[in-house]
């Protein structure tokens, strides 16, 4: 006869803590691709580690008890939960940075101040859309800061259209290192 806290473990602890160990390696794939997009490899190697050592931990429960459907719900439960809780924690840090396309038929000369003034830099392109000349506006966020930026776009510009696209890499170009590179290679040729 089996013990009834041997029933209670094997009938409620162990599911949520393969429950649980699914939500914690499923999230860390999450993250891991995120880092691996951000090309972020350290992070995303270490990530890498503890989401196959919790997987390996709920499978080898799963593999255990094959004939108990209540292992398959939670494991199947804990890989949905950690779909979602990982994009929450992927939200919440929100790591790196966004490139703001805007596009308007308006003016933006306000804009483009309003976004100076709070830092941001601006891109201005000029275009010319289906029912005539319009403008194109490229800011580069810190995927943090785009709430703020938003909100200057919907005080500025209430009806523009706007997209937001993710930036594996971004670097920006120092003026001062681009005007010493012709003396230098100038001073070389003597």
């Amino acid at each position: 006869m089996i013990p009834p806290d041997f029933e209670w473990f094997a009938l409620v602890v162990l599911p949520l803590l393969i429950f649980a160990a699914r939500i914690f390696d499923v999230s860390c794939g999450t993250l891991r691709i995120v880092f691996i997009s951000r090309d972020m490899a350290v992070p995303a190697s270490l990530i890498g580690f503890f989401e196959s050592m919790f997987w390996l931990l709920a499978v080898t429960q799963i593999m255990q008890r094959l004939s108990s459907p209540i292992y398959y719900f939670a494991y199947a439960g804990g890989f949905a939960a950690g779909n979602y809780v990982g994009l929450m924690i992927e939200r919440r840090i929100a790591l790196g940075m966004v490139v703001v396309r805007v596009i308007t038929r308006r003016e933006v000369e306000a804009l483009i101040a309003a976004l100076g003034e709070q830092g941001y830099g601006v891109t201005l392109l000029r275009g010319e859309g289906l029912t005539g000349p319009v403008n194109v506006v490229n800011v580069v966020v810190a995927r943090k800061k785009t709430g703020d930026m938003l909100e200057i776009l919907r005080t500025k510009n209430p009806d523009a259209f706007y997209t937001i696209e993710p930036i594996a890499r971004a670097r920006a170009v120092e003026h001062a290192s681009e005007r010493t590179l012709l003396p230098r290679f100038a001073r070389q040729r003597k």
